[in-house]
This record gives structure tokens, sequence and C-alpha cells, in this order.
């Protein structure tokens, strides 16, 4: 939120493509899973998108530069230590995400209090009923959902293809933004969508090339 605040959208845009790299970067400085050259490629083409997209409304500060960088920063760390979590915390996915979100109140109650939200939550009638208390049990639902699915998404496959598939989802949103509320599509926008599914495209090429040649070197049992 802070990013956005002092940087434009497609600034952040461009940023979230930085940290996927960074993302990669550390999958193979802990993992030792060394990106394949066309992965590399995927990277370079969704990243001069995001940049060709944005070239007419750059706008970054200072400020917006450190939250930006700080987010990268957070936003790989967390992946990267998904990954870890799942290899040597010994606890069903389901355990994982209770404990992730139980954690999150440590951090959101405190923070809760001091912006003086909890008197603001007890005190507003229109927040108390059925109504938001279902539209609420749904977003909890959903939540729950991403975070396992995260999860499994990181143990199986790992923290590069999860980047990846963190920056082509933005193509399915726009869509159903576009349909869902008459968003309006931009040229700019359609570039960055045509663009990144080149990339997506060329992302799971390689990744498919990589485990027939593995499946090709194993042995047969």
């Amino acid at each position: 939120m802070a990013a956005l605040q002092y940087n434009s959208v497609p600034m952040v845009t461009i940023f979230k493509n930085i940290a996927n790299i960074s993302t990669c970067l550390g999958d193979y400085y802990f993992f030792g899973n060394r990106p394949e050259f066309l992965v590399v490629v995927a990277f370079l083409i969704m990243l001069t998108g995001a940049v060709a997209a944005a070239w007419n409304n750059i706008q970054v500060t200072g400020l917006g530069l450190f939250w930006m960088a700080l987010n990268c920063l957070s936003t790989s760390g967390y992946v990267l230590y998904m990954k870890f979590a799942t290899k040597t915390v010994k606890l069903p996915k389901f355990g994982m995400v209770f404990y992730n979100n139980v954690l999150c109140i440590l951090f959101l109650l405190p923070a809760a209090f001091l912006r003086n939200e909890v008197v603001l939550f007890l005190q507003s009638v229109a927040l108390h009923t059925p109504n938001y208390f279902f539209k609420n049990i749904f977003a909890g639902m959903v939540g729950f959902l991403l975070n396992f699915a995260s999860l499994q998404c990181v143990a199986l496959t790992g923290p590069t293809t999860y980047a990846i598939i963190g920056s082509v989802n933005k193509i399915p949103a726009a869509f159903l933004g576009y349909w869902l509320f008459d968003s309006t599509i931009s040229s700019q926008t359609w570039s960055f969508i045509a663009v990144s599914m080149a990339g997506g495209f060329l992302y799971s090429y390689a990744k498919l090339r990589t485990s027939q040649s593995k499946s090709k070197i194993s042995p047969r049992k």
C-alpha cells in the first residue's frame, strides 16, 4: 500500500517483475535450482513488456523506491521461506495455513489498535449486519484456499514457478475486471497482457522441455 501511495501503478508493476527475478536468484542460491536459458529469457520478456507498457506513466519517488524495494525483498523472502518450510517443518499443509494466519494476528492486531480501527469497527453499525458477516466468511474461505494453494504450488514446483504464476495471473484478473465491473482495457494493458502471455508460454515450454529431458536421462526401473 505504501509503495502504491508514492509510486504510479505501472511503476509498481515493473518492480513486481523485478521481484520475480530476485526470487529466481534466491531459488538458485538457497536450493540450487539453476534457471535454464529460456527461463531467463521469459523473465526478460515479461520485464521488458512491463517497462514498455509503463513508459509514458513512470512516476517514482525516493520514499516510493524504499517501500517498493522492501516489498520486493519481503515477497521474495516469503516465497523462499515457504519452500524451506514445506521441506523442513513437519506439519500438514492445513496446519501450516492455520499457523500462518494465526501468526498474522500478532502483527495486525496491535496495528489495528494503534490506528483506532478496533474502536471504529465496534462503533460502525453497518459492519454488524448478516450481509457483512457472510461476505467476511466468504473472504476468509477464499483466503484459506489461496494460502493452501500457494503452499502446494511452492512445495510441488518451486519459488520460481510460483513467482511466474503470480505474474501471469494478472491476465485473468484483467479479463474478469472487464467482464464483472465493465472496466476499460487500454492499449497499454493489452500489450502487457500479450507480453505476459508470451513470457508465461515460454516459461512453460522451458519447464516442459526440462522435465522431458530429465525423464529420458533417468534410468528405467
